[in-house]
């Protein structure tokens, strides 16, 4: 079985996210943000971050374009009447074949024996589409989602409730 890990940055330092990467023995970071630039934490921005990774042997790679949790094609959304705006809904992603190819590069990757890490901005994995999106996708007989909490702890696919969430989009 293959394994694959998602992590947020979001209010971490360079240092302590590195070595969180380096006690998950992760040799590639796929940045999946729609935008990969941050104002609050520019060491997290895809130039900046793709060099101190590189410098701590660990690859970069860009698939916001295919995975990220703000993609461009609006039929991807669902209004919920709850929060007066409309919400990435997984289902309709999946279908996209933007979508399905991001997968594909992943499930290649990982099928080379390569050590990957997903990575968006948001912390908490279930406040994020690493969490409710793209590891219910992976999530399956051959891969095992593993996402990196908040104090670097391993918290499963199935630990992720997709309740709130999915009650919102009702």
């Amino acid at each position: 079985m293959n394994e694959i890990y998602t992590i947020g940055y979001g209010g971490r330092e360079t240092d302590e996210f590195i070595a969180i990467l380096n006690e998950y023995e992760i040799d590639t970071l796929v940045d999946v943000r729609s935008k990969p630039y941050s104002r609050f934490a520019p060491d997290f921005s895809k130039e900046k971050l793709s060099a101190i990774l590189s410098r701590s042997g660990i690859q970069y790679a860009f698939m916001g374009d295919t995975l990220g949790g703000r993609p461009a094609d609006s039929d991807c959304y669902t209004y919920s009447p709850q929060r007066k705006k409309k919400l990435l809904d997984a289902k309709k992603c999946e279908a996209k074949a933007f979508y399905q190819r991001g997968i594909a590069q992943l499930n290649h990757a990982l099928s080379s024996g390569r050590r990957i890490v997903i990575m968006c901005s948001e912390l908490e994995p279930h406040e994020c589409h690493r969490g409710y999106v793209l590891g219910k996708t992976l999530d399956s007989d051959e891969i095992a989602v593993t996402h990196i909490g908040r104090h670097g702890e391993p918290i499963t696919q199935s630990q992720i409730r997709e309740t709130s969430y999915q009650e919102a989009l009702l």
